[in-house]
């Protein structure tokens, strides 16, 4: 009996760790150079993952919240906590939620070890 609640216990666990890593807020200061302020989303953004052709790996990440105008360029980079790139996409777009396809979707074994979640917003004009 102990061991089936144990295993039960186990599994609820690694549950709960997938559900959480799949909806990760990305809150930063922006990253930026020169004299003026260029900063356009002072308050983050959230990104969540998408498994879009129903197999069993997540193929896009879409970012939501997004506070900037115009055409953007829209980069997610999916790392371990080794600084392994585990899923990488990027695209242009506009709008406040923009989807970004991976080139290597993420597997769902490689979320709980989706340590850094890098994005990065770049507008390209108006």
């Amino acid at each position: 009996m102990k061991r089936i609640l144990f295993a039960l216990g186990v599994g609820v666990a690694l549950f709960a760790v997938v559900a959480f890593a799949a909806s990760l807020a990305v809150n930063s200061g922006g990253l930026q150079s020169g004299s003026d302020t260029v900063e356009c989303d002072a308050n983050g953004v959230d990104v969540k993952y998408q498994n879009i052709d129903g197999d069993s790996d997540y193929d896009q990440a879409t970012v939501y919240g997004i506070d900037c105008s115009g055409t953007l360029d829209v980069t997610v980079e999916i790392q371990d906590g080794g600084g392994a790139t585990k899923a990488f996409g990027t695209v242009s777009g506009s709008g406040i939620n923009i989807a970004v396809l991976f080139t290597d979707p993420l597997t769902l074994a490689e979320i709980p070890a989706a340590t850094y979640v890098i994005v990065t917003i770049v507008s390209t004009g108006a």
